[in-house]
Formats: structure tokens, sequence, C-alpha cells
């Protein structure tokens, strides 16, 4: 999960660029702004995920785990929505609460997306090393 926390955090800093400029700089409402965020932050995850974080997955199943992987993000992206849906009304005004609602919701969906990732899309190969870490 260390591993994957690093990740997603620097998956964060692209997620949150974007939603933030989208929503400040181009007047886009939040949760679009939001969802365009996560999109450009899903890519870097999965490839460094892939790569890094859960190297022990079979490296087969190349249809299957895009499946899964894009089911999983659309459950994440529709609890990040939703959060920020929900949290908006309390931000206020201002950017400094705007970047609130976004990780108090990226915080959220972080639980969801790991759980299933885990579960779903990244499976450690049949006898191969497991890295939790």
């Amino acid at each position: 999960m260390l591993r994957f926390g690093l990740v997603a955090a620097i998956g964060l800093v692209v997620d949150l660029a974007v939603a933030s400029a989208l929503a400040a700089g181009a007047g886009l409402a939040l949760p679009l702004a939001a969802a365009c965020g996560f999109c450009a932050g899903a890519v870097f995850n999965y490839v460094v995920n892939l790569k890094w974080t859960f190297a022990a997955a079979r490296p087969s199943g190349g249809a299957r785990r895009i499946a899964a992987y894009v089911l999983t993000l659309a459950a994440t992206l529709l609890t990040r929505v939703a959060m920020v849906a929900l949290l908006e009304p309390l931000a206020g005004q201002g950017a400094l609460g705007t970047l609130g609602v976004l990780i108090a919701a990226t915080g959220v969906s972080f639980i969801v997306n790991y759980g299933l990732s885990k579960r779903f899309v990244f499976i450690p190969s049949q006898g191969g090393p497991r890295h939790d870490v």
C-alpha cells in the first residue's frame, strides 16, 4: 500500500493541477473539472502501478486487466464526483476551499481505488513474490 500511496500522491499532483486549472482558469464546473483531473491522473497511475507498485502481477491478461481497470476507474470516479458534489457547498469562496474539497474527495476515492485495484486489476501471479509495500 506504501507504493500505491506514493504513486497516488504523484498522480494527485497531476490530478489536482488539471482540476484546479480547469475550475479556476477555464471556469469549468468543479465536478466536471474534478472528473477531467481524475482522468489525467488515472493514465499516470495505471502505467506506474503496473510497472512498479504491482510488479508481481501476472504479465498476461491485458484485455481483462484493462477492462477491470476501466471499471475500477468508473467506480472511483463516481465516488470522487459524488464526494465533490456533496462537499462543494461547504467549500465557501476561493481556491483554498476548492482545493480542500478536491483533496477530501480524493482521500475517499483513494480507498475505493486501492481496494478495487488490489482485488481485481493488479492480481499477483501464482507463486510469484508479493510486494505489499
